[in-house]
């Protein structure tokens, strides 16, 4: 299952023409704070995923703090960890996925590779501002070999970063994975 994430483009009303940033720049972004940032997420994500199950109304909790944690992005997470069984009773418990490698910062050979805060400026001060923490996979296995991830972040009202979605390979989904695929780290 692959997510991809479109970035945001400023567009000149009633025309498709797309309008260019007059400057663009790149900036480091604090390592050790990526590092925590996607911990954060990754382990409510490997917590529930190592899970057979959940009650309902577990599920309806981890609804709410999935959204707090990723937005709009908190059903799509769901979704991949979820088995759903359209016939099953709706007050019967929720499976989790077991047939799905959801690669965290917690298993060995995945590490955060880079973190940059990307600037656009535009005309009549107009700024566009991203910051995207990139993940991979620098092990052995050749399955998983060139896999990586990126979470993408943008500037919320409060001066604070928020979840804004997902690019490349979120997850890999078959009989052949689980969360035990990859050793977890010590």
């Amino acid at each position: 299952m692959y997510i991809y994430y479109s970035y945001f483009v400023l567009s000149a009303c009633q025309s498709s023409v797309q309008i260019q940033p007059i400057k663009e720049e790149t900036i480091d972004f604090d390592m050790k704070t990526a590092i925590e940032m996607v911990e954060k997420k990754e382990k409510m994500i490997i917590d529930l995923a190592l899970r057979e199950k959940v009650s309902k109304l577990e599920y309806k909790e981890l609804e709410k703090s999935f959204t707090e944690e990723f937005g709009n992005n908190a059903d799509i997470i769901l979704s991949i960890l979820f088995t759903h069984n359209m016939d099953a009773d709706p007050e019967s418990d929720m499976y989790v996925q077991q047939n799905t490698l959801y690669p965290t910062v917690f298993h060995k050979g995945i590490t955060i590779t880079n973190a940059v805060i990307n600037k656009s400026y535009f005309v009549n001060d107009q700024t566009q501002t991203r910051l995207s923490i990139k993940e991979g996979y620098n092990g052995d296995d050749e399955k998983l070999q060139g896999w990586e991830r990126e979470y993408l972040f943008t500037l919320n009202v409060n001066g604070k970063w928020g979840f804004n979605g997902f690019s490349g390979e979120v997850n890999f989904l078959g009989e052949d994975y689980n969360m035990n695929y990859l050793e977890l780290k010590r």
